[in-house]
C-alpha cells in the first residue's frame, strides 16, 4: 500500500504561477510540471493557469512548437502585458498594468471549475489566488522560491504580499531565509513548512563518467567545468567565462542554457539549451559544476549535481550555505573571478581530492529520503486541509 493512498482522493488541483513549461519554450519553468506530473497520480484533473506576455508572444512567435502537453493536465495560458519597460514607465502605470496582468488570470481561473485546492507557485501567483479564493472560497497554498528577499518594494506591493501570507492556508518555503521571511510578513507559523527542492533520484543520480562522456562525444581526459542556467548576470555565466581566462590549467567548458548573455572562452564545447532529461548525462561527465550566482531561494540545480556526485563550485551567500553540505562543495565569493579560477585550478590539480568529493556526494545521494519533494507537499497540503475543515471545499 503506497504510504500516499491517503492523499488519493482529490477530484481537481488548480495550480497558478507565472512559468510553465511552453509549447514555445519546453524547460521554462520544469521544475514546475515534475511537480503536477508528480500529483497526477493523486488527483483526476490538474488544471495549470500561467501566463504569455505580450514580450514572450512576440520572441517566441517564430520559434517551432512542441508537445508539451501531459495526460490530465489542463493548461491554461492568459494573455497579458508583462511589465515591458517596468524601470522606465511610472509606478502609477506598472501598478495598472500589474492589476491587468493579474486581471486575466484570476479571470480565467474564476470562469473555470473549482479544485480542491489552489496552489501557488511564488509570491506573485499567491496574490491571484487570493483574489480567487475571495471569489470561490477555495484555499490557497503559496510555495515560495524566490531568490530575492520578499521584505523589500513598494508599499503596495508590500502590503499585497502580507495580505496574501496573512490569508493563505499554508506556505512551503524552500529556504530558512524564506520561512522567516514568511512569518515576518504575518503567515501563521503553524501553517509554514520548510521545504527545500529535492531532484528525481531515478533521474538524478551518478552514472558511469566514461560512459556519459562516450555518449557526448567528449574528450575522456580533460577537466570540464558545467555551467548550467540562464545566460544573466545573476546566475553568472560572464564570471564563469572571465574565471575560465585566468585558469592556470587546462579547461574546457559547457554552457547548458539561454539567455542576452553571450560567453566566449576558446574551450567551450557546448553551447545552448538541453532537456531535462538530458542534464543527468551532462553532470555526470563533468568534473564541477560552476555557478557563481547572486541570488537563490533554493537552486534546483545545485541540488541536481549533488545528487548525480559532481563536486559544485559556488556562492558563498546565506541561501547557498544552508542548502549545501560541508563536503563536495567549495563556496567563493560570486563576484570574484579570480577566486573563481583559483577553486577551479585547485580542483583541477588535485584528482584525488576531487573523487572525495564526489564519492562524498554519492554517499550523501544514497541517502536521501527517496519519497520526493512533490509528495512530501501535496501530504502535507492533505494534512493542513484535513485540519482547517471548514476551509475544504469539494471539487
Amino acid at each position: 500500500m503506497s504510504q500516499f493512498e491517503s492523499i488519493s482522493g482529490f477530484d481537481r488541483i488548480r495550480v497558478v504561477t507565472p512559468v510553465f513549461p511552453h509549447p514555445r519554450h519546453p524547460e521554462r519553468g520544469r521544475f514546475l510540471a515534475n511537480l503536477t506530473d508528480a500529483w497526477r497520480a493523486t488527483a483526476r484533473q490538474i488544471d495549470v493557469f500561467s501566463v504569455e506576455t505580450l514580450g514572450f508572444r512576440i520572441k517566441r512567435a517564430l520559434r517551432p512548437a512542441q508537445d508539451v502537453s501531459q495526460p490530465g493536465i489542463k493548461v491554461t495560458w492568459a494573455p497579458t502585458l508583462g511589465q515591458p519597460f517596468g524601470g522606465v514607465l511610472p509606478q502609477r502605470v506598472r501598478r495598472r498594468m500589474r492589476r491587468y496582468n493579474h486581471g486575466r488570470v484570476v479571470a480565467a481561473m474564476t470562469g473555470a471549475e473549482r479544485g480542491a485546492f489552489i496552489y501557488a507557485k511564488f509570491i506573485s501567483a499567491g496574490a491571484m489566488a487570493r483574489k480567487v479564493s475571495k471569489i470561490t472560497g477555495e484555499p490557497y497554498f503559496v510555495d515560495l522560491g524566490e531568490s530575492k528577499t520578499l521584505l523589500t518594494g513598494p508599499k503596495h506591493i508590500l502590503a499585497e504580499r502580507r495580505a496574501v501570507m496573512a490569508d493563505a492556508t499554508g506556505v512551503v518555503c524552500v529556504s530558512p531565509r524564506l520561512r522567516d521571511e514568511a512569518i515576518e510578513l504575518g503567515a501563521d507559523p503553524d501553517k509554514v513548512q520548510l521545504m527545500p527542492n529535492a531532484p528525481d533520484p531515478a533521474l538524478f543520480r551518478p552514472r558511469d563518467r566514461a560512459a556519459c562522456r562516450a555518449e557526448l562525444g567528449l574528450d575522456p581526459e580533460a577537466f570540464l567545468a558545467l555551467y548550467v542556467g540562464r545566460f544573466s548576470d545573476r546566475k553568472g555565466v560572464l564570471r564563469v567565462d572571465a574565471a575560465l581566462k585566468q585558469m592556470r590549467t587546462p579547461v574546457q567548458v559547457a554552457y547548458l542554457g539561454s539567455g542576452e548573455l553571450k560567453p566566449d572562452f576558446a574551450g567551450k564545447v557546448f553551447q545552448g539549451s538541453v532537456g531535462h532529461d538530458q542534464l543527468p548525462l551532462w553532470m555526470n561527465a563533468a568534473d564541477v559544476l560552476v555557478l557563481p550566482t547572486l541570488a537563490e531561494g533554493c537552486c534546483n540545480v545545485i541540488a541536481e549535481a549533488m545528487a548525480c556526485g559532481l563536486p559544485v563550485v559556488s556562492s558563498d551567500i546565506d541561501d547557498i550555505r544552508w542548502q549545501v553540505p560541508a563536503e563536495g562543495v567549495v563556496l567563493v565569493d560570486p563576484r570574484d573571478p579570480a577566486a573563481i579560477a583559483a577553486a577551479l585550478d585547485d580542483l583541477a590539480s588535485d584528482s584525488d581530492r576531487l573523487a572525495g568529493m564526489r564519492r562524498a556526494l554519492a554517499d550523501r545521494a544514497a541517502l536521501t529520503d527517496g519519497d520526493g519533494r512533490s509528495m512530501q507537499v501535496l501530504k502535507w497540503i492533505a494534512t493542513t486541509l484535513d485540519r482547517s475543515p471548514s476551509e475544504k471545499v469539494c471539487a
